[in-house]
């Protein structure tokens, strides 16, 4: 059976914007356990992604925090 992309997505997105600080992303992360987030312009358009991945290379202890968070079991 064919399926497409929309019977399997998830249909409830979250995101960050893209004038966010970097340590609310991550938070944002952590508290969705989530390891990515689209990233939005004001204009709610996606402008890219960004991982945790992105966030250590930066900040490795906000990045440390937030895959704690994520780790945790729900």
């Amino acid at each position: 059976r064919h399926m497409s992309v929309r019977e399997v997505m998830s249909p409830d997105i979250k995101y960050v914007y893209d004038d966010e600080s970097l340590e609310d992303a991550a938070r944002t992360m952590g508290e969705l356990q989530v390891r990515r987030l689209p990233v939005l312009n004001r204009e709610k358009r996606l402008v890219g992604i960004v991982s945790l991945g992105d966030v250590a290379l930066k900040k490795k202890d906000t990045a440390g925090e937030a895959l704690k968070e994520v780790s945790e079991p729900s």
